[in-house]
């Protein structure tokens, strides 16, 4: 049986299960008295994969819609920083293992995914990947008796995204499995603070249209950056399959309302995409 084992323990979050555990429940508490009502079910979450030091504070804004969520899959999609390649890398079996504990793979919406278009497996893409693996531990600790299904995207195509979100909610429905799509995702990189939060709120409007051709344009005239736009437009178009009407963004913020350094700073938002 294939077992991913943490990369990023020790480097992007601590790899100490009594510290980790104290840090996202105090991450949690502090976002759970700051939380926003949506309209309807909520099917899907945007979440930052910085470190935790940075970013896991807004990523516990996402990650509190979960309390209360006890048996569901976890559909994790992520970008691709270290591995250029073409199509979604999906782990179709096996554990994903975390400081805190194991994550079954969704052997099941696995093996569906596979045989679906520009689906494959690639074991070395997932092994190198942080944006993916600084999820689990969340999902690990709201929702401990639940699984996932990891996937990379490598293309930020719209015929591709498309694709592989309408392929995501077609396996979903197949398997009649409760499921919440987690989509990971950072903004700007490396400017100014002023300038950073200019460009991540021409973002956060155009994502909070719900309107794919809006986000893509933000990104096109550069009047944006979000380094994992595969997977945000791969995952909304999921929810937006298995009943989406809308996203909001419940928490922003950027490296440098944390380190103080505001010369060149990285941005950070947390959402949730509600619907019928």
């Amino acid at each position: 049986m294939y077992r991913r084992r943490p990369s990023f323990a020790g480097s992007f979050y601590t790899s100490d299960p009594a510290d980790l555990r104290r840090q996202i429940e105090t991450f949690i508490s502090s976002a759970s008295s700051d939380k926003k009502e949506i309209e309807g079910r909520l099917l899907g979450l945007i979440c930052p994969h910085a470190g935790y030091i940075y970013s896991g504070q807004v990523a516990a804004h996402s990650y509190s819609y979960l309390s209360g969520i006890k048996d569901a899959v976890f559909v994790v999609i992520a970008p691709s920083h270290r591995a250029r390649f073409d199509g979604a890398s999906v782990i179709p079996e096996g554990i994903y293992e975390t400081p805190i504990g194991e994550m079954s793979i969704d052997s099941e919406i696995g093996k569906i995914l596979l045989e679906k278009d520009y689906f494959s497996y690639y074991s070395q893409i997932h092994e190198v990947e942080h944006s993916l693996e600084v999820q689990v531990p969340f999902i690990k600790f709201m929702s401990p008796d639940s699984s996932i299904v990891p996937v990379i995207v490598g293309d930020s195509d719209r015929t591709f995204t498309e694709s592989v979100g309408s392929s995501i909610a077609e396996a979903v429905r197949e398997s009649g499995k409760d499921a919440v799509i987690v989509i990971s995702t950072d903004l700007s990189h490396y400017h100014s603070y002023d300038k950073a939060g200019e460009m991540d709120s021409a973002f956060i409007n155009a994502v909070e249209t719900f309107d794919e051709e809006k986000i893509i344009n933000t990104i096109r005239s550069g009047r944006s950056e979000a380094c994992g736009i595969a997977a945000l437009l791969s995952g909304i178009a999921a929810c937006r399959s298995l009943g989406a009407t809308g996203i909001k963004i419940v928490n922003y913020a950027n490296s440098g309302d944390v380190s103080g350094d505001r010369s060149q700073v990285v941005g950070y938002m947390a959402g949730v995409i509600y619907g019928k």
